[in-house]
């Protein structure tokens, strides 16, 4: 029985940590919405690429591309101006076709027949000025050259060696951002759990003692679990990095205001420091005080970590758990019978 019990207070425990890190989700979305970091990080990026040691009018010239133009859209932040928007997303195919008609622009008197032999295609790349981005398009050729053996494949390997080299420099990007929106996670949580006093300990203890406070939130996470899009919305956040607010903000909107119907209708946590019984300082009563705010900080770290951990990360713990909790259960109740 206590082995259940204490599953049920953490699955209490992982509804609260879930809705607490959706709540920073839609927070960070709100901080790249006004920053427009994940685009700018992208441009910074494909600028890298095709930058050399003197030169950088290779990105500013991809960048003003018809096709890049093409995929900027007019957004409006919070409701309060119209801003224009870069991309913050652009395919290896968009990439390709716009870096071929950059090089081509180049040499426009002798345009690069991308559609021609391997070999063309290095003696017009041969003819570029000498840059950073030459010698790495011939490097990516000359390794076509020697791991492909049938000549009639090696332009569509050359290809697909351009989009793979795009591709790779897009995950540091991502990775780059998502450490980045970790790192808000992480302060959006300090700034719940002081502000609402998410104290971990405290919430244990409360949830240990109320039985009727753990059913709700057994409710709450089967509830969740069962719903039909729950996975598609974890699914679209584990990918931060295409994800946008105005997709995103709906669905995490409406699982928020259910699960606070749905909890708060029969059971408080103990959430608000208006709640708390503070302990006097005084001279006798030092240690108690101590000790009240030493567990106050820990149970409020344990939290701040916990949230940082990201929505995703407790989609799974909590479906994880409840099935432990079912096959315990049933087991039980089969031992029982």
């Amino acid at each position: 029985m206590n082995v259940l019990t204490s599953l049920d207070v953490l699955i209490g425990l992982i509804v609260i940590f879930l809705v607490i890190s959706l709540a920073c989700t839609v927070i960070n979305e709100w901080i790249d919405a006004l920053l427009h970091t994940r685009a700018q990080q992208l441009r910074n990026s494909i600028s890298q690429m095709l930058a050399s040691a003197n030169d950088n009018s290779l990105g500013q010239k991809f960048h003003t591309h018809p096709l890049i133009q093409a995929l900027e859209r007019d957004t409006n932040v919070w409701g309060a101006y119209k801003r224009r928007d870069k991309p913050t997303y652009i395919s290896n195919r968009t990439f390709r076709q716009v870096l071929f008609d950059i090089l081509n622009k180049l040499v426009a008197d002798h345009p690069i027949n991308f559609d021609g032999t391997l070999e063309e295609i290095e003696q017009s790349l041969n003819t570029l000025p000498d840059s950073d981005l030459k010698t790495r398009l011939l490097s990516i050729l000359n390794e076509v050259k020697v791991t492909v053996q049938d000549a009639s494949k090696r332009v569509e390997a050359f290809r697909k060696a351009i989009d793979q080299w795009f591709d790779e420099s897009m995950e540091r990007t991502s990775d780059w951002y998502k450490r980045r929106v970790q790192l808000w996670t992480f302060f959006s949580g300090i700034a719940f759990c002081t502000l609402l006093n998410i104290d971990t300990l405290t919430i244990t203890q409360y949830l240990w003692q109320n039985p009727e406070a753990r059913q709700v939130y057994l409710q709450a996470a089967n509830s969740l679990i069962s719903n039909a899009s729950t996975d598609s919305l974890k699914k679209e956040l584990a990918g931060k990095d295409s994800i946008q607010l105005n997709n995103l903000g709906h669905k995490v909107g409406t699982l928020l205001i259910n699960l606070r119907e749905e909890v708060t209708q029969t059971t408080t946590i103990p959430l608000g420091w208006q709640l708390e019984k503070f302990p006097i300082c005084t001279k006798d009563n030092l240690v108690t005080w101590l000790a009240y705010w030493i567990r106050k900080l820990a149970g409020l770290l344990i939290s701040v970590g916990a949230i940082s951990a990201g929505a995703p990360f407790w989609f799974d713990m909590l479906k994880n758990v409840v099935n432990i909790r079912n096959a315990l259960k049933n087991k039980t109740l089969g031992k029982d019978s």
